[in-house]
């Protein structure tokens, strides 16, 4: 039987960057959709709210804001080496 978690539990970094590179991809998927939708329809206003939640959700976990320019948002640890 599994431990219930509490708001005390944390995320290792580990866990934090294996959301981070599933949901990178999943994010791109749904952006790729926006392409052939036309904008203000139901769809598109739809898959933009869970976009911007999921924006949200990877800020929260990482404690980093999202930088659209970079290939990862931004979101993963800078490896050097």
């Amino acid at each position: 039987m599994s431990r219930r978690h509490d708001r005390n539990d944390r995320l290792t970094e580990s866990e934090i960057e294996a959301i981070v590179l599933a949901a990178i991809p999943l994010r791109m998927a749904i952006q790729k959709c926006f392409i052939s939708l036309k904008p203000f329809n139901e769809t598109y206003s739809l898959l933009h709210h869970h976009v911007a939640g999921l924006d949200a959700v990877l800020e929260r976990i990482t404690g980093r804001s999202i930088d659209y320019r970079s290939r990862d948002l931004g979101l993963l640890p800078r490896r050097d080496g």
